[in-house]
């Protein structure tokens, strides 16, 4: 049976590279020298936890969970006990949660409310249609990147299909934000 915490591109391998990239609560980088330091090992055996070539021992895991505030078992499966069930139900990922779970927390902490606004857009069926517009209209400018020289050569002359494409993203973007308002009635 192989290893599935060895390699490049194991869970665990993939959640630290992602938590040193961007730290969960202070979007920081993190570098291999300063996770060392704090854990209280060299460089190089973080360098070799980030492209699996070892795991760490439990001491270090969880000195390496305590420095990112995250459990454990999210940097091992990626997804920590606490939002399972969400991230099962909903697919979200555990980046995806903490940021709602940071708006929630905005929310209390501060003056402007920003729950009912999340609220609004997960209730609301426009929402929906905007993002599979969205994603429909990305992948069409995927597309059109994405062609060969040949068929880029067969498009019509003098027309700029990537930058109408953009545009229409754009243009889609700022008539959904405005339907928004409306309904809010803001005009």
């Amino acid at each position: 049976m192989e290893n599935q915490f060895k390699g490049y591109d194991n869970i665990f391998s993939s959640t630290l590279r992602e938590v040193m990239m961007c730290h969960p609560e202070t979007g920081e980088k993190t570098t291999q020298k300063a996770l060392a330091e704090a854990v209280g090992i060299r460089p190089q055996t973080i360098s070799l936890y980030l492209d699996g070539s070892t795991q760490p021992n439990a001491d270090n895991l969880f000195k390496i969970a305590r420095y990112f505030n995250v459990s454990v078992d999210f940097l091992l499966t990626g997804v920590s006990s606490e939002n399972k069930a969400i991230h099962e139900t909903f697919g979200l990922s555990e980046a995806a949660v903490n940021m709602l779970k940071y708006a929630n927390k905005l929310d209390k902490d501060g003056d402007t409310p920003i729950m009912p606004l999340i609220n609004d857009l997960f209730s609301d069926k426009d929402f929906y249609q905007f993002l599979e517009d969205m994603a429909f209209k990305a992948d069409n400018l995927r597309r059109l990147l994405n062609q060969s020289p040949e068929e880029k050569q067969s498009r019509p002359e003098g027309i700029d299909m990537e930058g109408y494409a953009r545009w229409d993203i754009l243009a889609s973007v700022q008539e959904f934000v405005i339907k928004m308002l409306r309904k809010k009635g803001i005009n």
